[in-house]
């Protein structure tokens, strides 16, 4: 009996085992740490609330402690380390059987026979095929966690894209509404030079037509607004329609860290996809490990004795996989052709991120020549003719229409200016997108 219960016990054991392989435990406390704000269900989470005067950095932290999408990442990313104890566990179980020899209508204790083993449906896998399995689903795992962080650096990404474009109208009305009132002083003083016989009608209706074109462009930049608004707000998860002030001006971002080298060769060390993706790659290099498992034999155990303990049976059987040769060949040549395309998918993504890293780059370089410029040099100079012209035809020696071809030239220079530094930010918010640690990621970053 004694050798019959330690056969049990050994088979039970077999059954139900389950391999934990190394990193696991770590992986897992570094999601639980990146996942505190979704501990409590929705509606019971309290978000900090916005200010009167949210920065870019404000709406960016609010988004990621309130984005939908970036939540569910989180939970794909949870989800896949569940799938790491399941794959590192015995898919056979333990079976009990209780057999009884019926003897002209009687049975006894004696013809009363218990069985113990594994599941027959299910062989006992040796466990150097539950650690591979395990150690596979780890790394797709480890993979979804990068991809929970690639999730956060884009939606901040998104965030300051349409709080850009949200500050650039802002700006683009404020200098719409400097020019009306630059325009409507002009009109004031074609009509008073048409009264007192110094200008002509025909400059009167000029004046006129532009400031009600400049009206027009203003009703344009307001209808925008909503738009703008409602962008963001979806970002944040927030209702469309509710309230978010207008920035002051465009945000101003500070010089560029590093040089293009140095950027470069961040992206290419940090970029979460790029991370993933080599996680991917050792999940399948392990993937031709578990296939190549598959030519050695899984087995049964069973133990079996009658309750009067006089009887005692043990038995175990082999499964040898000869006629599966082909197939598990076929499986070893897939997970290696999956391997190669993974290899040959982190290589392109690799190309892909530095030749859009470059292009940001290229772009970011040049804009900030042509702030320089325009702020320093084109900028004041416009400014000063403005008046100097405005002057002219006060005292009659200059026209209406070179007035307002300085005032238009200027607008339009404040217009580029504001254009510019809007490209700047968006090129930079899209190379910290990439990886490049230009700028931290605030809250739940992994």
């Amino acid at each position: 009996m004694k050798r019959i219960a330690i056969t049990i016990v050994a088979a039970a054991l077999l059954a139900g085992c389950t391999v934990h392989p190394k990193g696991e435990r770590e992986e897992r406390d570094i999601a639980i740490a990146a996942g505190k704000t979704y501990e409590k269900p929705v509606e019971e989470r309290q978000l900090p609330p916005l200010s009167d005067r949210p920065t870019a950095d404000d709406l960016v932290r609010f988004a990621l402690l309130n984005s939908a999408e970036v939540e569910r990442a989180y939970w794909e990313w949870r989800a896949a380390l569940e799938q790491v104890p399941i794959d590192g566990t015995q898919a056979t179980n333990l079976s009990l059987s209780l057999s009884s020899s019926v003897v002209n209508g009687n049975t006894s204790w004696g013809q009363t026979t218990i069985t113990a083993g594994n599941d027959p449906m299910a062989d006992i896998v040796l466990p150097n095929k539950l650690d591979a399995a395990a150690r596979r689903s780890l790394e797709m795992a480890r993979a979804a966690g990068k991809r929970f962080h690639k999730m956060q650096l884009e939606l901040r990404a998104k965030v300051l894209d349409a709080y850009y474009d949200y500050a650039l109208n802002a700006e683009l009305i404020r200098l719409s509404r400097q020019n009306i009132a630059w325009l409507q002083i002009t009109r004031t003083l074609a009509d008073t030079r048409v009264r007192t016989g110094g200008g002509s009608q025909a400059e009167l209706l000029k004046a006129e037509n532009e400031l009600d074109m400049a009206l027009n462009d203003l009703a344009n930049l307001q209808a925008q607004l909503p738009a703008n608004r409602a962008m963001i707000n979806a970002l944040l998860n927030r209702p469309a329609l509710a309230d978010l002030p207008v920035p002051d001006a465009v945000p101003s971002t500070g010089p560029v860290n590093g040089d293009d080298a140095a950027i470069l060769g961040a992206i290419d060390s940090d970029n979460p996809e790029l991370k993933a993706l080599a996680h991917e790659i050792r999940s399948r290099k392990v993937g031709i490990e578990t296939a190549s498992l598959q030519y050695q034999p899984d087995f049964s155990i069973s133990a079996a004795t009658d309750l009067r303990g006089i009887t005692q049976t043990l038995s175990s059987m082999i499964t040898v996989p000869i006629l599966k040769y082909e197939a598990i060949h076929a499986t070893i040549a897939q997970a290696e052709a999956n391997l190669k395309a993974a290899e040959a998918a982190r290589r392109q993504s690799k190309s892909d991120l530095a030749a859009q890293a470059i292009s940001d780059l290229v772009t970011l370089r040049d804009v900030d020549r042509q702030l320089s410029l325009f702020e320093q040099t084109i900028l004041p100079r416009a400014k000063q003719i403005v008046p100097v012209t405005r002057q002219s035809y006060e005292t009659g020696r200059g026209s209406l229409l070179e007035l307002f071809d300085a005032q238009r030239s200027l607008l339009d220079i404040e217009r580029l200016v504001a254009n510019l530094r809007t490209t700047r930010n968006k090129r930079l918010a899209s190379i910290e997108a990439m990886g490049a640690p230009l700028y931290p990621v605030p809250a739940n970053t992994h």
